[in-house]
């Protein structure tokens, strides 16, 4: 784990930078787990490589929270299954059709 952070202070810095790059990016769009991971080690000062780990984990417990969903090839699949490229995006709420985007 990075050290200067216990795993519940780098969790929680992890889902705030997933959600706000997605809201950020808009409704029905969506991010690349490298691209939260970059985003993350720039405000942290950690290599991005360090960060993938703990962000596939953190993105999987917000899609199973309901939160967001992982996408490969515009299908929703379980990350924890998944090999290979994950996009992520926001839910949509009931009766709400998302663009799938990238």
């Amino acid at each position: 784990m990075i050290q200067e952070f216990s795993e519940d202070a780098l969790a929680q810095r992890i889902r705030e930078c997933i959600l706000e790059l997605l809201i950020e990016r808009g409704p029905g769009r969506t991010i690349g787990l490298a691209e939260a991971a970059q985003a993350l080690a720039l405000r942290i000062g950690y290599h991005w490589h360090d960060l993938m780990r703990p962000v596939r984990t953190v993105a999987g417990a917000l899609a199973d929270a309901g939160t967001l969903e992982a996408l490969q090839l515009e299908c929703v699949v379980d990350i924890r299954e998944a090999r290979g490229p994950v996009r992520l995006r926001l839910r949509s709420l009931p009766g709400q059709r998302s663009a799938v985007r990238s």
